[in-house]
């Protein structure tokens, strides 16, 4: 966490006190990470992606290195060069940064996943029809017909990025960064506005917006009250490595 630290800790600005973005700057710089993703994910899957080799390589592996963590901590850095920010330090860009304390974490973190679970379980029948309703997914076309040697390899990767470091670049650049600076238009309604862009941020799986837009509430209103990107960082980890469970299962259960 050595990017959040503040070298004036008693100084950190707070929410209320940065520049609110435009209400277009704000829809462009939420979205557009995920526009290039999807754009990433369809252009590789089109043009590299063959029969043999998991299609996890592509939407899992390649597009994260390439696109979506550079994009989101690419951008971050930027502007913090251009406050010539020392080293890797992320002051005043990420402005969530205050430090929690070890025992904070055993309330804060449960304080998210435990809302969040319920709200992914009671809103499982209607994620399912709307998958349903949608009725196609562009990825379903690109299936590995046999076993390939590198499965085992891409989905290590595939964990490491998605379920690690995409959380944290996410973190990072939405709650850190885009939360504190929502526009003014929103009033009240910044949380809201926030996790429905996030949701909707994920072009890949929009049958999952409304319970998306739900299940990052608790998260977004801990990383406020806590002015800290910290434990929304270890919550959304560990959301995104439990749905690694059931690949992890067939994969020590395949002879």
């Amino acid at each position: 966490m050595k990017a959040l630290a503040s070298r004036h800790p008693a100084s950190v600005q707070i929410g209320s006190e940065v520049e609110p973005h435009s209400l277009g700057k704000c829809l462009f710089l939420h979205l557009a990470p995920g526009i290039a993703n999807i754009a990433a994910i369809l252009l590789g899957l089109a043009t590299f992606w063959n029969p043999s080799l998991p299609p996890e390589l592509i939407l899992g592996v390649f597009t994260n290195v390439f696109v979506l963590i550079p994009v989101q901590l690419g951008y971050l850095y930027y502007l913090a060069k251009k406050r010539h920010n020392p080293g890797w330090s992320l002051e005043g860009i990420v402005v969530y940064n205050q430090p929690v304390s070890w025992s904070r974490y055993f309330l804060w973190v449960p304080a998210i996943l435990v809302p969040t679970a319920f709200l992914f379980a009671a809103f499982e029948p209607i994620t399912l029809w709307l998958e349903t309703f949608v009725g196609f997914s562009v990825f379903a076309k690109y299936q590995m017909t046999g076993v390939s040697e590198v499965a085992g390899i891409v989905l290590f990767a595939n964990i490491v990025l998605t379920g690690i470091l995409v959380p944290i670049a996410e973190e990072l650049y939405f709650r850190g960064y885009l939360l504190p600076r929502m526009p003014s238009q929103f009033g009240r309604l910044k949380p809201a506005a926030h996790s429905l862009l996030f949701a909707i941020y994920h072009f890949d799986t929009p049958w999952m917006m409304p319970v998306r837009t739900l299940g990052i509430l608790p998260l977004i209103y801990t990383t406020i009250h806590t002015h800290s990107v910290r434990p929304g960082i270890i919550a959304h980890c560990l959301v995104n490595l439990a749905n690694f469970s059931d690949s992890i299962s067939r994969r020590i259960g395949t002879p």
